[in-house]
């Protein structure tokens, strides 16, 4: 009979625990010419519940203008691999679906913009070599990356808590066409954000009538 409080214990003591649990996500982004790898591994409770997906083949079918995407995933259930086809349709109606979720939900902007507060980055590292093959082109090119880069960094400092120093660089290529990208962000929180986040969304999704919808779309020939 004491093992059954003992199993009580550590279940009500899990879930006190479970919104303290940091998660942490490690994001690594690869580009070189053609080449795409996309790397994020989450990770809880001090890496001993890990999941991984790693996108190492990125192409586009020029015959159907889709992207295709092989994609593994690691976790303690097992590996799996699958390959996607995002066709331009797809994509679109994923897009509709966005739409669709941020129109039910009333002040969503304000209950990410909360959750991304409560984010820390201690890690963030974007180096880049460009080149257009003439010295003026790649000059100015190199100029917009920076532009962009920076834009890019002001937007995740007023979002996001930056807790290292970015380091950031741009180099030019004036002999040859060249794109090469290496991103590294770790970024954690805790659970117990997440949840809050993800309650607030329920509390604040807005129920319209089916067929409002149905009528909706078929208006717009959607």
């Amino acid at each position: 009979m004491h093992w059954i409080w003992w199993v009580v214990i550590s279940i009500v003591t899990s879930l006190v625990l479970l919104p303290f649990a940091k998660i942490t996500v490690n994001l690594i982004y690869f580009h070189d010419q053609d080449n795409d790898e996309l790397k994020i591994k989450i990770s809880t409770f001090f890496g001993l519940a890990s999941y991984r997906i790693n996108v190492p083949v990125l192409k586009i079918d020029e015959d159907s203008a889709s992207i295709i995407v092989k994609e593994e995933q690691h976790s303690a259930m097992g590996d799996t691999e699958k390959t996607e086809k995002f066709t331009p349709e797809r994509i679109l109606n994923d897009l509709r679906k966005v739409k669709d979720f941020l129109v039910h939900v009333v002040g969503f902007h304000k209950i990410l913009k909360r959750l991304l507060g409560k984010m820390s980055i201690t890690k963030f590292s974007w180096k880049s070599i460009v080149g257009l093959g003439d010295a003026a082109l790649t000059g100015t090119l190199v100029g917009a990356v920076w532009g962009v880069k920076g834009s890019t960094l002001g937007l995740i400092t007023n979002y996001m808590r930056l807790k290292v120093v970015p380091l950031i660089e741009v180099h030019p290529n004036f002999q040859r066409l060249t794109s090469h990208t290496e991103l590294s962000c770790i970024i954690s929180f805790r659970l117990g954000y997440a949840i809050i986040a993800g309650l607030q969304i329920v509390k604040h999704w807005k129920k319209r009538p089916r067929f409002k919808d149905e009528n909706l779309y078929k208006h717009n020939g959607i």
